[in-house]
């Protein structure tokens, strides 16, 4: 599938592709995008996506795009829903690196709930990642709004502010306590989603980075059906979090 729309400063098009053997979808953007271009991708997506399986592979190519206007932002959050919802596995960007693009992304998922992309630059290296990944990866989220992660390290209870997290692991910022590299800890991961019964999930995680007031863990015994539950959360607190995103937008 694809066209082209005029849009603010310039002209858009896309391309939506799929390759079921691999399952995975293709998304070219060119141009500069405006909310009724996306809205038109959106489209474009649902109908390519019922053909794919969940797990499926995304390579988002984004070479040729010139500009994000802000008015798009949230039906891009429409899109992104849309993907995790449907059960995307991996995404992977093509973009250079020094584009207003690269940084709009990266602004944005800095300030909001978001999954976290693989960037790279060319189509081959996207085939690349997405032909050699893990078939148990999954997405890596940043939630723009967990409470505290708690932790005991050294008999020191600790807590600090989850950055990114996965069903392999998460990043850790602003810690009280700081541990070692190969700590083993006991993590009390908590959510806000009203669907995440009890609030708090319970991970054995050991430490593999320690920097400052920053430090990974790696998950090494979560079972299936535990990682499968994790993942679980990870997507109810995404679609809460996106819910709230789309509540405030409307009222600014």
């Amino acid at each position: 599938m694809q066209g082209t729309l005029g849009a603010q400063g310039g002209r858009f098009s896309m391309k939506v592709r799929i390759n079921k053997g691999k399952n995975r979808l293709y998304v070219k953007i060119s141009g500069a995008v405006s909310k009724k271009a996306l809205e038109s991708l959106y489209t474009d997506i649902r109908f390519a996506v019922a053909d794919l399986q969940p797990g499926f592979g995304l390579i988002n190519d984004l070479t040729e795009c010139k500009l994000c206007h802000i008015t798009g932002v949230t039906t891009y959050k429409k899109i992104s829903n849309f993907l995790v919802g449907n059960g995307v596995r991996d995404v992977i960007r093509i973009i250079n690196k020094d584009s207003l693009v690269l940084k709009q992304f990266l602004n944005f998922a800095s300030r909001y709930t978001e999954y976290i992309p693989i960037y790279v630059n060319t189509l081959q290296e996207a085939e690349d990642k997405l032909d050699n990944s893990n078939q148990k990866s999954r997405l890596i989220f940043r939630f723009s709004n967990l409470p505290p992660v708690e932790y005991f390290s050294k008999g020191i209870k600790g807590e600090g502010r989850v950055r990114d997290i996965a069903t392999s692991g998460c990043r850790i910022n602003s810690a009280t306590v700081v541990p070692d590299i190969n700590e083993q800890l006991d993590l009390a991961l908590a959510f806000n989603a009203p669907g995440n019964d009890p609030k708090t999930f319970s991970v054995k995680g050991y430490v593999v980075e320690s920097e400052n007031d920053k430090f990974a863990v790696e998950y090494r015994e979560l079972e299936d059906d535990e990682e499968d539950r994790f993942w679980q959360y990870l997507l109810r607190e995404f679609e809460h979090e996106s819910q709230n995103f789309h509540v405030q937008a409307s009222l600014s």
